[in-house]
């Protein structure tokens, strides 16, 4: 069952888990190239088309802890299965779905599945693969995400431009059927221990700094997603592309996103994950200042496009290595949390993206979006200040919780 040759190479079954990563990813993102046309084929403002990106956002961020509690004892392979069929089949009534209610239905149920699917995902990986390698294993699991922004959604786009968005909701179906059939005949059966139960996991948010972390990935997160929901929108109607150009500028964002992980990875390793994040925050509210003129030309936005995917995604890996230092032995936990704060996020970019776009406003959602960065480096500062002076109070003789604080904030001040 190792997912490790002898020479310490990853096995290929990790990749597995790592198209159903990619699928999620595509069929997350894909709704902004598809914005415009979802609007104009359902009768819909492109601040109401937007909201079925908060319907995925929200179920995902209240689900994953909650559907992730409620499943801790199930065998991971069938629930695997059936977390990516309640995945695809959500992804095919989006392809058929005849007015705004049941797309806004559809994107319930793949925002629930994702959501399990993500989680479960990461602790197979882990699970199959001896401790030298984990992380290398992880990392596959995570990059199906990065590699649905390079990849997936520009080509979701295109095929939207061919034929119709709704070809486009039953690609992802396709790579979700596919996944089920490579995860029933080459996943492993992986057994499960006793789990940890919806208010364990929802109690790791009293962890010292767990708040004011999530509220940094939170903001980080709208600072993007307040432009990227509605870049569609934005390259029509502000910089006047064609739908076939804007599939062109949507993969200048995926190249860049899928490198920016890894430069945040160099980064973490380097100086730390608190160093790296100011570093990456700061740059990305920079970078939207910058992009708020830029999309007004067409050359000038896909250019400007492809480094903002380069700046944003750095912040993704150094945050959950932040999460994990922070956690000590209830690390994964706060993972779960930090992911769910990354949707939190997204819903309130498509609140704000939304609330310009019906003003007649949206060359003005990357203004925003730095301004959502302003409050992540903000909550930062706090973060690491709160830790600071934690580390300077001298505990008191009889506590025998003072260790374990000071442990669980040394590691996120060293990163």
């Amino acid at each position: 069952m190792s997912s490790v040759s002898s020479a310490g190479r990853v096995d290929p079954r990790v990749w597995l888990l790592a198209l159903g990563t990619f699928a999620t990813g595509t069929d997350l993102f894909i709704v902004a190239g598809l914005l415009p046309a979802v609007g104009r084929d359902l009768h819909l403002s492109t601040a109401l088309a937007g909201q079925t990106s908060t319907a995925f956002a929200a179920t995902y961020a209240v689900g994953a802890p909650i559907l992730a509690g409620l499943t801790a004892r199930f065998r991971r392979k069938p629930l695997l299965i059936g977390v990516m069929l309640v995945f695809g089949l959500g992804n095919l009534l989006s392809a058929v779905s005849a007015d705004f209610t049941v797309l806004l239905i559809s994107r319930v149920i793949t925002g629930a599945g994702a959501a399990l699917y993500s989680a479960n995902a990461s602790a197979v990986a882990a699970r199959i693969s001896p401790p030298e390698v984990r992380g290398r294993a992880l990392a596959i699991v995570y990059a199906g995400m990065t590699s649905a922004i390079a990849f997936g959604v520009p080509i979701g786009n295109w095929i939207g431009e061919l034929a119709s968005w709704r070809w486009a909701f039953g690609l992802v179906a396709v790579l979700a059927a596919v996944t089920v059939i490579g995860i029933q005949f080459f996943l492993p059966d992986v057994p499960t221990g006793p789990g940890a139960t919806v208010r364990e996991r929802m109690a790791s948010i009293r962890i010292p700094q767990a708040p004011t972390h999530l509220l940094v990935t939170a903001a980080w997160t709208a600072g993007t997603f307040t432009v990227y929901t509605y870049l569609g929108s934005i390259l029509e109607q502000v910089t006047d592309l064609t739908t076939g150009q804007q599939s062109w500028v949507l993969l200048m964002f995926g190249v860049g996103s899928f490198g920016g992980v890894f430069v945040g990875g160099r980064l973490a390793d380097r100086f730390g994950s608190v160093v790296g994040l100011t570093l990456t925050i700061s740059a990305l509210g920079v970078w939207l200042l910058v992009l708020t003129p830029a999309i007004r030309w067409p050359l000038a936005a896909a250019v400007a496009v492809g480094v903002w995917g380069l700046v944003h995604w750095p912040s993704f890996p150094l945050l959950l290595h932040r999460a994990l230092g922070i956690g000590g032995d209830r690390g994964d936990m706060l993972l779960a949390l930090n992911n769910s704060a990354v949707y939190v996020g997204q819903m309130a970019a498509a609140a704000v993206g939304g609330l310009l776009a019906n003003a007649g406003m949206l060359r003005w959602n990357p203004l925003a979006g730095a301004g959502f960065e302003l409050l992540a480096g903000i909550a930062l500062a706090v973060s690491v200040g709160a830790a600071r002076r934690g580390l300077r109070r001298p505990a008191p003789a009889a506590a025998p919780a003072a260790p374990q604080a000071e442990e669980a904030s040394s590691p996120a001040l060293r990163g």
